[in-house]
């Protein structure tokens, strides 16, 4: 499925913002498929994807919705 150009600006926008924010060791809460929520510890980047302690890269910041219990959203500018 394509994705249409405004989905990729916010998905860009939400990297962006992550990467100013995001340190390891911080705690985040982000949606998978099929939209189950996902409680994992920040190590690194890898591109666009957030890799947690565990070593898994299939996290993207714009599906986050709270780090170290604090609600966020990064699709807005911060």
């Amino acid at each position: 499925m394509e994705l249409s150009e405004e989905r990729k600006l916010a998905c860009k926008k939400a990297e962006v913002n992550a990467k100013k924010v995001l340190k390891q060791g911080d705690r985040v809460r982000c949606a998978k498929c099929p939209g189950t929520k996902r409680v994992f510890t920040f190590s690194h980047w890898d591109g666009c994807w957030m890799v947690s302690k565990s070593g898994i890269n299939d996290y993207h910041p714009v599906n986050v919705d709270m780090v170290n219990g604090v609600t966020v959203d990064f699709r807005h500018d911060r």
